[in-house]
């Protein structure tokens, strides 16, 4: 853990080969930025770079970044988080120390309001571009707390190249599989396509939520391909904040309903700067006095093919475009476009059922691959058929992880 100056404030660093974490306990415990080998994720609001946090919390210093807030919000129960602003969660001065390994832990100063003292460590994976963090929740006051945990994270965003991709419950309590909860109902950057939910950002203020429980969303920029993921463990059966496990907001121009009020955004990108809102929430939890709960998740960078998008994740892979098989001409085109979270090998396997097990019927090829560069696959194999009319077979894409040595089944398919 090192300390070095960032837009003009004083933060910790975390690195390890892929990313680099800088971290300012002095403003609400915010990490301020993600970054990807040169490549920036969050969002840092340039009016308020190297200011520090306003002690009378009359106007909210959203200074970008990630930080952990109290849900549920609301402005009319003290059952309710009544922020921003927050003088003392989300712009107190947090306590730091240096953890084991590439690790931070960060506390804030108890809140009287919702009797919450904040913990959480930060604990970068030595080599993987992989981030987890741990939140607690300690009940400081002497009667019974119910809250849940609350990452938002601000992600720099620039119109139509950046989305989000939420996927959706099979089993939703949504018609559609989620939910406007701010702006247009017909608002023109959510559709949804499948299985998914992706926000495309167009500078339209607008939050929609979502009862996902595959405990994954992920963020993609179209022109340099880069992914962003959070991913937790959804508890199935308990009790979330407005029935969402996933919010996304997205700042810009537009009109939203909000603490009893109408309020216009502007369209000005300086006076109102561009950025979206990916938020996790964890179940509502009892809290008794003096005791806590605990939430983790995860952050994951990769990159995938410029111009595509995430269609699944897989353990250490994304999907950007799934596995295809064309037969033409007597050979057999395996095709799809993945993008990893680690440094390894991509196996590409043609078992071809026409040849005999003894004549060496398994064909394979192979590239090597990391986190910093999608990869597109489009392989031939021989498949003329001997032993019927038309070839048969099954392709399999593979992973090998440089490091363990572990293999990983991405995707299979028979022809």
């Amino acid at each position: 853990m090192m300390k070095e100056l960032y837009k003009g404030w004083e933060v910790y660093s975390l690195q390890n080969e892929w990313i680099r974490l800088l971290i300012a306990p002095q403003l609400g415990g915010r990490i301020m930025q993600l970054d990807f080998k040169g490549y920036e994720f969050f969002f840092v609001n340039p009016a308020l770079e190297g200011e520090t946090s306003n002690a009378c919390g009359c106007e909210w210093m959203n200074y970008g970044g990630e930080k952990i807030w109290p849900a549920p919000q609301g402005w009319e129960s003290p059952e309710c988080w009544p922020g921003p602003p927050d003088p003392v969660l989300d712009g107190g001065n947090y306590t730091a120390s240096a953890l084991a390994g590439s690790a931070i832990s960060l506390v804030s100063p108890p809140d009287d309001f919702t009797g919450l003292q904040i913990h959480r460590d930060i604990l970068i994976d030595p080599s993987e571009p992989q981030v987890s963090i741990d939140v607690r929740f300690e009940n400081k006051s002497d009667v019974l707390r119910r809250w849940a945990v609350w990452p938002v994270v601000q992600m720099k965003a620039e119109e139509d190249d950046c989305h989000v991709i939420v996927p959706l419950s099979l089993h939703s309590s949504f018609q559609e599989g989620y939910k406007v909860m701010h702006g247009l109902v017909n608002n023109p950057q959510n559709r949804v396509d499948g299985n998914r939910l992706i926000v495309t950002y167009q500078y339209v203020i607008g939050k929609v939520g979502a009862d996902t429980k595959d405990g994954w969303v992920a963020f993609c920029d179209k022109t340099s391909g880069k992914v962003f993921v959070m991913s937790f463990d959804y508890e199935e059966g308990e009790c979330y904040p407005d029935n969402t496990s996933v919010q996304v907001w997205t700042q810009g121009r537009g009109t939203i309903y909000s603490r009893n009020v109408i309020k216009d955004a502007i369209n000005d990108k300086v006076l109102n700067p561009p950025y979206l809102e990916i938020e996790l929430l964890s179940p509502l939890k009892d809290i008794a006095p003096l005791s806590s709960i605990r939430f983790t998740y995860h952050m994951r960078t990769c990159t995938i093919p410029v111009g595509e998008t995430v269609v699944r994740i897989l353990g250490t892979a994304i999907i950007a475009a799934p596995l295809k098989l064309t037969v033409k001409g007597g050979r057999l085109m395996i095709s799809g476009k993945y993008g990893f979270f680690c440094s390894g090998t991509v196996i590409v396997r043609y078992e071809n059922y026409d040849i005999p097990e003894d004549k060496n019927s398994v064909c394979k090829k192979i590239w090597p691959v990391s986190p910093m560069q999608g990869i597109e696959i489009e392989t031939y194999f021989p498949c003329n058929a001997r032993r019927s009319q038309h070839p048969v077979g099954k392709a399999y894409i593979e992973f090998e992880n440089k490091m363990n040595k572990s293999v990983q089944l991405i995707e299979s398919m028979e022809l």
